[in-house]
């Protein structure tokens, strides 16, 4: 008999009218399958002498029907509105595909429960939230040969990760601002040692150097999500007189218009506000907030169609990249 012809379980779906997850859970016997659809794919590769090509790896072998997401350990970051509604948009993705969901807790140096998800084979694939500086999640993902996909920034390109336009988004807002007429702004930030605010903070000083001002680092701002350094950050601003804060993420802008209320600081007439992340805790505020608006929904789909693909063992694009929209409101208002 001459060897078996390798072929793809995607062509072998393709041929017979069926999905790729379908012929999946066949071969391995994991999900539900009808026994007359079984029949029809066991006869197919029989009678064509060919033989499914399975991805070389141990790990994905074993079929769970389980997807993990990582959550941030950290206080109370995985309540923010990024997190919950990529988290919301990923089960409503893998429940109609009959997937389901764990949920795994990391920080920079703890990611007990991944290892612990990954270790006693728990789930077929696994979507990080985010990149941590420390790398350790990818290192050992990769490690174990795990399907994984990055929602979020990452210079590693052999990473399959989806995105939005940090960079770019957050210098054209800062342009559009400074060719408002607004100079003195000042950058409230989260850790710098973050990916995604890494990529925020670039974006700004993009915009400044091609506008031709000086970058003052003092009034690039870090862990400005603490309450106290933006009480005395505020302080600091009112008396240089600067015109606009733009903060980092909503979580941020939310700590400064907090203080403002407080303090009876009236936006936009005693000071501009803008953020580099609208959500739905800002569109509720008193007064709109200028910001940029990134479908997180969307990124949530492409990255459970990119898992899925890669736990099929099929073809996929190592890096995809969505686009934001500016949203101009009363809160930059130039006050005459």
């Amino acid at each position: 008999m001459s060897e078996k012809e390798k072929t793809n379980i995607s062509k072998i779906a393709q041929e017979l009218g069926l999905s790729p997850t379908t012929v999946s859970r066949a071969l391995s016997g994991k999900g539900r399958v009808s026994e007359k659809t079984k029949s029809m794919i066991l006869d197919y590769i029989a009678n064509g002498e060919i033989s499914p090509h399975v991805r070389n790896s141990q790990y994905s072998d074993k079929k769970t029907m389980n997807v993990c997401i990582t959550l941030p350990i950290e206080g109370d970051y995985a309540e923010l509105p990024f997190f919950t509604k990529i988290l919301m948009t990923l089960y409503d993705y893998f429940h109609v595909r009959d997937y389901h969901i764990i949920l795994a807790k990391t920080g920079q140096e703890n990611i007990t429960a991944l290892k612990d998800v990954v270790r006693h084979h728990k789930a077929d694939g696994v979507v990080l939230t985010r990149m941590l500086e420390s790398n350790i999640e990818v290192d050992f993902l990769k490690e174990k040969k795990v399907p994984f996909v990055l929602t979020g920034t990452c210079p590693d390109e052999s990473i399959y990760q989806v995105d939005v336009t940090q960079r770019e988004a957050c210098k054209e807002l800062t342009d559009i601002l400074l060719k408002m007429g607004i100079r003195k702004t000042v950058l409230m930030c989260a850790n710098l040692h973050q990916a995604v605010t890494q990529a925020r903070v670039n974006g700004y000083r993009d915009a400044i150097r091609e506008n031709d001002l000086p970058l003052d680092r003092r009034w690039i701002i870090e862990n400005a999500a603490d309450a106290n350094v933006v009480e005395k950050a505020i302080g600091d601003i009112l008396r240089e007189q600067m015109e606009c804060v733009i903060c980092s993420d909503d979580s941020i802008c939310m700590t400064v218009l907090n203080y403002f209320h407080q303090n009876g600081i009236l936006v936009p007439r005693d000071l501009r506000v803008a953020s580099f992340y609208n959500s739905r805790i800002l569109s509720e505020y008193d007064s709109s907030i200028t910001s940029i608006d990134f479908d997180i929904k969307e990124m949530g789909k492409v990255a459970g169609g990119m898992l899925c693909r890669l736990m099929n063992g099929e073809p996929c694009e190592k890096k995809k990249k969505l686009g934001y929209h500016i949203l101009l409101k009363e809160s930059t208002k130039l006050i005459y």
